[in-house]
């Protein structure tokens, strides 16, 4: 079981590791959240984190020591190697969108997390938790006033600064994320009539790449970033916790979106593009006006997306989608596809073009592995030139996936090598 210590957290980590005192079995991780940007070092934020690593060690016996300064340690025993690393991995994917996570070059950042073992680094990382100590005494100094810190009493319980754990429940309190329902829907409905959805639009390329071959463009995807129309719009309110409201709010952005290209096809339909968009909006009305003002020689450059969840969903009006938009001149793309979806689905019978695999680090380490083996089988029958590895954040995920024969790839280390001065990150 897994305890969270967040009052005192720098005192009591240096308490543990002296009794510990090197002893066998016992590994630690050292978040360095202190060095986070400020928007990404939000209590929210760090309430995620440890929530997410609280989940993935609950069957292990540990404890994690939240500080002052947002960073995290974690203290464990018998967890392995490749645990740590999943462990490691989701936190930064968690926040990806932060320098300390990756470099600009896509590489992980080294700095954003230290792995220690402590039979033999036990005095490395006691010495770490006693530079907290000191630091949060420092700063607690700081904050006082001359005369409060000559009147002071010590502190009871009680009077010890609140820990960053309560003040993220006072804020709960105070402004909560709240869940989505109908009548919030009905507000988000009648504020995306007014906003200009343009600026949450955006372009992430998918690129051929083969070893020791130049990367080139292909087409972009074209959508709608979630996160950013939430900033956007101003919204308290987690999307994701009602699936079928989401799913309604995301028929209205493709509406919203097929209107804006309808209005510009030479600013979204210059080069070829893919749409991802729902099978009930590929049936609606607004998407055969969208088809009835595209050029019949842009429609071979168009790619339209369908997420698998939806292909099962309702599989008789998926065919019938699917059909038409082919017959219309488009090519019909399966998104949403895990390494363990991946070789249970036959892309000919269910008639798409290409298929999505979502790239997963914790699968990459030995390319012989039955997995792996079971994933270059499904490639092949798939066709390797109709498999797009998607999520690649960094070098090895192409590597990976060339060694599994695939040659189109799509995600954040391919959008730093085709565009590396952008300012907005997909």
């Amino acid at each position: 079981m897994i305890k969270v210590t967040t009052t005192g957290a720098e005192a009591k980590l240096a308490e543990r590791l002296a009794t510990l005192d090197g002893e066998a079995g016992w590994g630690a991780l050292h978040f360095a959240f202190d060095r986070l940007l400020e928007h990404y070092r939000s209590d929210y934020q760090i309430k995620i984190a440890l929530n997410l690593l609280k989940d993935l060690l609950k069957d292990y016996e540990g404890h994690l020591y939240l500080c002052k300064d947002s960073s995290i340690f974690l203290l464990a025993q018998s967890v392995p190697k490749q645990l740590m690393d999943k462990v490691v991995f989701q936190l930064r994917y968690l926040f990806m969108d932060d320098p300390l996570a990756y470099a600009p070059d896509g590489e992980e950042n080294k700095e954003f997390c230290q792995v220690f073992d402590l039979a033999e680094d036990s005095e490395m990382i006691l010495q770490r938790a006693r530079q907290k100590m000191l630091q949060e005494g420092r700063a607690n100094r700081g904050t006082a006033t001359p005369a409060a810190a000559s009147a002071a009493a010590p502190a009871t319980p009680a009077e010890k600064p609140a820990s960053l754990l309560a003040q993220v429940k006072e804020l709960a309190k105070a402004a909560p994320i709240k869940l989505f329902n109908a009548t919030s829907l009905a507000g988000i409905e009648r504020d995306l009539a007014r906003a200009d959805l343009s600026i949450v639009m955006r372009r992430q390329p998918i690129c051929a790449a083969i070893p020791d071959m130049t990367v080139r463009r292909v087409f972009d995807e074209l959508y709608i970033n979630i996160a950013h129309l939430r900033q956007m719009m101003k919204l308290d309110i987690d999307l994701l916790s009602n699936r079928w409201l989401f799913k309604y709010l995301t028929e209205l952005l493709d509406e919203r979106m097929l209107h804006m290209i309808r209005l510009a096809p030479t600013r979204y339909l210059e080069h070829p593009v893919s749409l991802n968009l729902n099978v009930r909006s590929l049936m609606s009305d607004f998407f055969y006006e969208f088809d009835a003002s595209v050029n019949p020689s842009v429609k071979v450059s168009v790619v339209i997306e369908i997420q698998i969840s939806d292909v099962f969903e309702d599989m008789r009006g998926f065919q019938m989608a699917r059909e038409a938009v082919q017959k219309m001149g488009y090519r019909v793309c399966l998104d949403g596809l895990s390494d363990l979806s991946f070789s249970q689905i036959d892309r000919e019978a269910l008639g798409f073009d290409l298929v999505k695999l979502q790239w997963n680090a914790d699968i990459t380490a030995d390319l012989q592995s039955k997995q792996n083996k079971k994933i270059a089988d499904a490639i092949r029958r798939c066709g390797p030139n109709r498999v797009i590895l998607t999520r690649c954040d960094n070098r090895k995920a192409v590597d990976y996936g060339q060694a599994m024969g695939v040659s189109l790839f799509q995600g954040r280390y391919l959008d730093k090598l085709m565009n590396p001065l952008a300012k907005v990150e997909n």
